[in-house]
């Protein structure tokens, strides 16, 4: 297992954090640095992956904007998702061994990653074929959705610590009518933090992927 390292960006807006990503993807393909894990939140944001069209937004522009909520177009795989507050996100930028078997190995590692996170809750949760991601019964706790460019994969996971479940009635969410989704706070019935949903996750990381050391964020522009 190789040593890799990790941020904390706070709330960092999306377009930022796609520039964020595309920078550390950039170091990490040219042998700059090692594998890297970026752990923030993201404002009211609606995802579009390269398996969503226009018809996954079921409210209007205008009733997004009074919403306060963006939408954005991305080039990670899977449908429609929402991002707010109180969802930890985790861009795993990594080197994959190779495309196909390797990209499938990492998806179904980023799983077992989240279920080790979840299961340490005491959450009985599980995975779904077909359905990337983390299921409690019907509900979804977390998704996963990654693009890989130059062998390095980005984007990653959206873990549901404690957010608001309304603003995912704007979209269909991963492609599914009806899909309710849960977090862990709801599924425990304790309030989680975000800072020690975050420890569960660093500590399964380091189980899964190996070492990983902490980080500071040098220039990168992130809001706490």
């Amino acid at each position: 297992m190789s040593r890799g390292v990790w941020q904390a960006l706070g709330v960092v807006p999306y377009p930022i954090g796609l520039e964020i990503q595309r920078r550390v993807a950039e170091e990490r393909a040219g042998e700059l640095r090692p594998d890297t894990l970026l752990l923030l939140e993201h404002p009211p944001t609606i995802t579009l992956g390269r398996r969503a069209g226009e018809k996954h937004v079921l409210w209007d522009a205008d009733r997004l904007a009074r919403a306060g909520i963006a939408v954005e177009r991305v080039g990670r795989g899977g449908g429609a998702t929402y991002h707010g507050p109180g969802q930890l996100v985790g861009y795993a930028i990594t080197r994959l061994s190779s495309q196909g078997r390797g990209v499938r190995r990492f998806v179904s590692r980023l799983e077992a990653l989240l279920l080790d996170v979840v299961h340490s809750f005491r959450v009985q949760a599980s995975l779904r074929t077909g359905h990337p991601g983390i299921w409690v019964g019907d509900r979804k706790l977390a998704s996963i959705g990654i693009e890989v460019r130059r062998g390095v994969s980005r984007h990653g996971f959206a873990l549901n610590v404690d957010v608001d479940a309304r603003p995912f009635a704007a979209i269909v969410p991963c492609g599914v009518p009806g899909l309710e989704v849960t977090d862990l706070t709801h599924e425990t019935g304790s309030r989680i933090s975000m800072e020690t949903a975050a420890r569960r996750v660093l500590a399964a990381w380091w189980r899964q992927f190996g070492q990983i050391e902490e980080e500071r964020a040098n220039g990168f522009v992130a809001a706490g």
